[in-house]
C-alpha cells in the first residue's frame, strides 16, 4: 500500500509541475504585465525561471522571449552590460525559431543601449538597418508594430541630438504608416502614442506650445494604457504649464509624473523631474521645498553619472567586438570576392567606360561631396575638442563615433586598457599638451607625465619615439 501511495504521489507531483509551451507562454504574458507596471525586479526573477523551463523542454521561442525580456529589464535599469549579455545569448537561438521579428527587436534594444550612453550615431545605424529588415516581415500586424517602434526610436535619437526637424519628419512618418492598417492592436497604438509624445516634446523644445499641447491631447486619446510608464505625459503637461507661468498646475503634474516614475523605477526621468519641480517651487517662492528637490536631483544625477561611466566602458567593448566580427569570416569573404570579381569583370569594363564619358560631371560631384565631408569633419572635430576641454562625460563616446578605428586599434595592442586610459590616449591623439591635459582634467602636470610613462610601458612605445606621432599611427 505504501509503495502504491509513493508512486501515486510522484505521479501527481510530476503532473502538477509539467512544463509545456502553453504554460510558458502564459507566464510570458504575465511578464508583459509586469513590464507595463514597471516592476523590473519581479520581471527579472520571473524570466530567469521561464528561461530554465524553456531550456528544459528546448522551447526556442520561449528562450528567445525570456532572453529578450531579461535584456529589456536590465536596459530599463541602465545596466547595459547585463542587457547586452542577454541580447548576445539570443543570437544562437534564431536558427531554431520561426519568430521573424525577434532579431529586429534584439537590434532595437541594442540601439536603445547605445542611446543610453549617448552613442546616437551607432544607435541610428542599427535602427535604419532594421527598418529595411522590417519591410520584409510577412505578418502585417507585426510589420506595422515593429516599423512604428523603430521609427519612434529613430525620432528619440534625433530628439536627444536636438535635430527637431528630423524628429518631426519621423514622427509624422509613424502617423502616416499607422493609417494603413484596417485594425489597430496594442503594439501599433503604443507606437502611435509614443510618436505623439515625441512630437509634443520636440515642439516644446522649439517653444511651439500650442502644437505641443495638441500632440499631448492626441496622445491621451490613443486607446492604450501605459500604467506606471505614463509619466512622460504628465511631465510634458507640467512643462507646458511652467512655460505659461501656471506654476501650481505644473507642480501638480510633476508630482504625478514623479509618483509614476518612482513606481516604474525610471531613475533617469526621475532625476529630470526633480530638477523641473525644484525650479517650479522656486518660482512660486517656496524656496525650502525647491531646495529639497534640488538636493534629490543632485544626488540622483551624480549616481547616474557614475553608472554612465561604467556603461561607457562596457559598451565601447561591445562596439569593438562587433567591428571585429567580420574578421572571423575573412576566408569565406575572400573566396566570395574572387568569384564575384571574375563574374563582374565585364561589368567593371562597361562602368569604367561610362565613367570616362561622364568624367567632368563625376569630378564636380566628388569635389562637392568632399567639401561637404570636410565641413562635417571640421564640425565633428570642433565638437570633440569642446567636449574634451569641458571634461564632458560624453567626450569618449563622441570621440569613438568620429574616430571609430582608434579605440579598437589600441585594444588590439592592449585589451586590458580601462576607459580612463582610453580617454587619456584620445587626448594624446588630439595633440593636447601635458599642460592642457592637466588643466582640463584637473590634475598636476607631473601626474600627466607619469601617466604617459606608464602608457609607454603598457603599449610598448619606444622611449625615443614621439608618443603623439605613435598615437596618430594607430589603426
Amino acid at each position: 500500500m505504501m509503495k502504491f501511495f509513493f508512486l501515486f504521489f510522484s505521479f501527481l507531483l510530476f503532473a502538477q509541475s509539467k512544463i509545456t509551451t502553453t504554460t510558458i507562454d502564459k507566464r510570458l504574458a504575465k511578464s508583459n504585465a509586469l513590464l507595463i507596471e514597471g516592476h523590473t525586479d519581479e520581471m527579472v526573477a520571473l524570466n530567469l525561471s521561464i528561461l530554465d523551463d524553456a531550456k528544459h523542454i528546448n522551447y526556442a521561442e520561449g528562450k528567445l522571449s525570456a532572453y529578450y525580456n531579461l535584456a529589456l529589464a536590465f536596459s530599463m535599469q541602465y545596466k547595459y552590460n547585463r542587457s547586452n549579455y542577454f541580447l548576445k545569448m539570443m543570437e544562437p537561438e534564431f536558427k531554431n525559431s520561426d519568430a521573424e521579428d525577434q532579431e529586429i527587436s534584439m537590434n532595437i534594444l541594442y540601439s536603445i543601449n547605445y542611446r543610453g550612453i549617448k552613442m546616437y550615431d551607432e544607435a541610428l545605424k542599427k535602427l535604419k538597418n532594421n527598418l529595411l529588415m522590417a519591410n520584409d516581415l510577412k505578418n502585417d500586424s507585426t510589420r506595422y508594430a515593429i516599423k512604428g517602434l523603430i521609427l519612434v526610436q529613430i525620432g528619440r535619437n534625433y530628439l536627444e541630438k536636438k535635430q527637431y526637424d528630423s524628429v518631426a519628419y519621423y514622427g509624422k512618418m509613424i502617423i502616416d504608416e499607422l493609417k494603413k492598417p484596417k485594425r489597430m492592436d496594442d503594439g501599433m497604438n503604443s507606437s502611435l502614442k509614443a510618436a505623439m509624445l515625441l512630437l509634443a516634446e520636440a515642439k516644446l523644445h522649439e517653444n511651439k506650445i500650442d502644437s505641443a499641447e495638441f500632440y499631448i491631447k492626441s496622445a491621451q486619446s490613443v486607446p492604450i494604457k501605459w500604467g506606471n510608464n505614463d509619466f512622460a505625459t504628465f511631465k510634458l503637461l507640467g512643462q507646458i504649464h511652467d512655460v505659461r507661468k501656471q506654476y501650481d498646475s505644473a507642480i501638480v503634474d510633476y508630482e504625478k509624473a514623479i509618483k509614476l516614475a518612482k513606481k516604474a523605477k525610471n531613475f533617469r526621468k526621475l532625476s529630470e523631474l526633480y530638477g523641473l519641480i525644484a525650479r517650479s517651487y522656486e518660482k512660486t517662492g517656496q524656496i525650502d521645498i525647491g531646495n529639497k528637490y534640488e538636493l534629490k536631483y543632485t544626488s540622483l544625477s551624480d549616481s547616474l553619472k557614475r553608472i554612465d561611466e561604467e556603461n561607457l566602458k562596457d559598451t565601447v567593448g561591445l562596439l569593438v567586438e562587433e567591428k571585429q566580427k567580420p574578421l572571423e569570416h575573412k576566408t569565406n569573404l575572400l573566396l566570395y570576392i574572387i568569384l564575384i570579381g571574375i563574374v563582374s569583370t565585364g561589368i567593371v569594363i562597361f562602368v569604367v567606360y561610362t565613367r570616362i564619358k561622364n568624367k567632368d560631371r563625376v569630378l564636380n560631384l566628388r569635389e562637392k561631396e568632399a567639401q561637404e565631408l570636410n565641413q562635417k569633419l571640421n564640425f565633428a572635430f570642433e565638437e570633440v575638442i569642446r567636449l574634451a576641454k569641458n571634461n564632458d562625460p560624453q567626450f569618449l563616446a563622441r570621440f569613438q563615433e568620429v574616430y571609430p578605428d582608434f579605440i579598437p586599434g589600441l585594444l588590439k595592442i592592449e585589451p586590458e586598457l580601462q576607459s580612463t586610459e582610453l580617454k587619456f590616449c584620445a587626448l594624446l591623439f588630439l595633440n593636447f599638451s601635458t599642460k592642457d591635459i592637466a588643466a582640463y582634467t584637473f590634475v598636476q602636470p607631473q601626474s600627466v607625465q607619469t601617466r604617459k610613462n606608464r602608457l609607454r610601458k603598457r603599449l610598448g612605445i619606444p622611449s625615443d619615439e614621439d608618443i603623439y606621432l605613435w598615437m596618430k599611427k594607430i589603426k
